[in-house]
């Protein structure tokens, strides 16, 4: 059972993959069709899944440039390269976005656990991929607000969406969480003065989300439901 240890948030703002969502095989399977098309060799997938984080264009940009299988280092994409790859990702993953996409075991329970205060959501996923998500979980009105990746100019690491997920709510920043798996979560919570609480299970390294110096770093669901305080759900 989840239960709650000290003062509880009044809001939390969650990033979605890595924290709610296991998707990195869905995200790798995309970028690797797009990688074939390029005429390139398929990534494994923890490879794919250490780019991920800083939006679509970044990741492409990324995994195209990754050497071959034959050791040779393919030139850095163009723009307009890098614009073709990207339009391919998007349509490929938009038709499998929920293939072996799930919830991380205990992320469903906890969410009905917070329903009694607003959660947000804080992605660098395009809105496109994002909306057919939550729709497919069933979690299209779970989240009080939605900041997607290309809703605004700059991504998280940049605090803008964790800003634009508390516009015209009476919520003081030390008094809301942000929940993710990776330093582009942490390194903005602190900055506005959240609670900053990193996970274990995601797709960036543990150390890595160690190192950004979150308030508090949870192994599993459990121990984010009691840094949370969610009630306790059968």
């Amino acid at each position: 059972m989840f239960r709650p240890s000290g003062p509880a948030p009044a809001g939390v703002i969650f990033d979605l993959d890595g924290t709610l969502i296991d998707s990195g095989a869905d995200i790798a399977s995309a970028a690797n069709a797009v990688r074939v098309r390029c005429g390139l060799s398929r990534l494994d997938a923890p490879v794919v899944a250490g780019y991920v984080g800083d939006g679509a264009r970044m990741l492409l940009q990324r995994v195209l440039a990754h050497p071959d299988g034959d050791g040779s280092a393919p030139p850095k994409p163009d723009r307009e390269t890098l614009d073709r790859a990207l339009a391919m990702f998007l349509d490929i993953y938009a038709e499998n976005v929920l293939v072996e996409t799930r919830p991380y075991p205990g992320v469903e329970r906890l969410l009905a656990g917070l329903a009694d205060r607003p959660l947000m959501l804080a992605t660098n996923k395009p809105r496109r991929l994002t909306v057919a998500i939550l729709a497919g979980l069933g979690w299209t009105d779970v989240f009080a607000r939605v900041v997607a990746g290309d809703d605004l100019t700059r991504r998280k690491p940049h605090p803008d969406h964790l800003v634009a997920c508390l516009e015209g709510r009476d919520l003081a920043t030390a008094e809301v969480a942000m929940v993710g798996d990776s330093p582009n979560d942490i390194m903005p919570a602190r900055a506005l003065g959240m609670i900053a609480i990193g996970v274990g299970w995601g797709l960036v390294a543990p150390e890595l989300v160690h190192d950004a110096r979150p308030d508090r770093y949870v192994a599993d669901v459990d121990e984010l439901a009691d840094a949370l305080g969610a009630r306790a759900q059968p």
